[in-house]
């Protein structure tokens, strides 16, 4: 799937995501300390754990079930 930029100037939403580009697969947008505990803005959605460098993986959109990855 390409990232590419939305021209129209109106905003699209993508997986949950009011944006101008597709949301990032393999850069976490959301950081905090610990397991985080707010709903998933879209699945697989990735935390980073600031404390431990824990990455998590969001298992459902608005879910507030996350798996830690191994990748970092």
């Amino acid at each position: 799937m390409a990232i590419v930029p939305n021209k129209d100037v109106q905003g699209i939403k993508a997986n949950g995501v009011y944006g101008v580009i597709d949301p990032s697969y393999d850069v976490p947008t959301l950081v905090g300390t610990g397991v985080p505990a707010t709903a998933a803005l879209y699945a697989s959605q990735l935390a980073l754990d600031t404390a431990t460098g824990n990455v998590y993986r969001a298992l459902a959109t608005g879910g507030t079930t996350w798996a830690e990855t191994n990748i970092r």
